[in-house]
């Protein structure tokens, strides 16, 4: 493997963008899920946990919570597709410059959208048991969307972090403790799956694409 640099780009703590290439380009399975376990936990799970333990947390931190917990969904749901992004302009023009090998070509009827990644994500049999009621479109529309553009939820949502369930559709409330501890489940659940996966089925395609694209638009 090549050496980390100190001026070199690095996608996790520890991990350059050659680095990551390096694991990429010899199929170093086991490297790879190293690597978005750090990347992962200290872009996400490490900030939710510090804004959970704060002792001034039932303040105001659900929001900055969800907001992680929703670019985070958005970020792993990418992962299943194997896409670099959800938002279709960018096919068109930025990633157009690119030309990536056969394997990481992204064909037009595969682009997914924003909705799309939520609604995938909630529909899955594994997360209908960890986050048991969530609606895909109401996540998107209420809590996403308003955090992530007006720092605020709509629809009358709230979010709460003394919940007796991670969703109460009846209250419109959301329970931030509950959803991150059960996102981070998610987050193994798809480690796990990766590492009991061959190199060359598809959830393993559809990451190496992913990270292909991550260390093009990185560099």
């Amino acid at each position: 493997m090549n050496t980390t640099t100190g001026t070199e780009p690095k996608l996790a703590r520890g991990w350059s963008i050659s680095r990551v290439q390096s694991c990429l380009d010899s199929a170093d399975k086991d490297s790879l899920l190293l690597f978005l376990e750090q990347r992962y936990m200290e872009r996400f799970f490490e900030p939710i946990r510090t804004l959970k333990d704060s002792p001034h947390q039932f303040q105001g931190y659900g929001f900055a919570i969800m907001a992680l917990c929703s670019l985070l969904i958005e970020s792993l749901q990418c992962y299943r597709y194997g896409l670099p992004t959800t938002y279709e302009p960018e096919y068109r023009y930025s990633l157009s410059a690119f030309t990536p090998p056969r394997e990481y070509e992204i064909s037009a009827n595969e682009h997914k959208k924003g909705g799309d990644a939520f609604n995938d994500f909630f529909s899955q049999d594994n997360h209908k048991i960890l986050f048991p009621g969530v609606d895909g479109n109401v996540f998107y529309s209420a809590i996403r969307n308003g955090l992530l553009h007006q720092a605020q939820t709509k629809q009358g949502w709230r979010i709460r972090g003394d919940q007796p369930v991670v969703w109460n559709a009846t209250d419109k409330i959301v329970d931030r403790t509950r959803f991150a501890d059960a996102l981070q489940k998610a987050f193994k659940e798809y480690i796990s799956e990766l590492g009991k996966s061959a190199w060359d089925d598809d959830i393993w395609l559809k990451a190496r694409r992913k990270i292909w694209w991550l260390i093009q638009l990185s560099s």
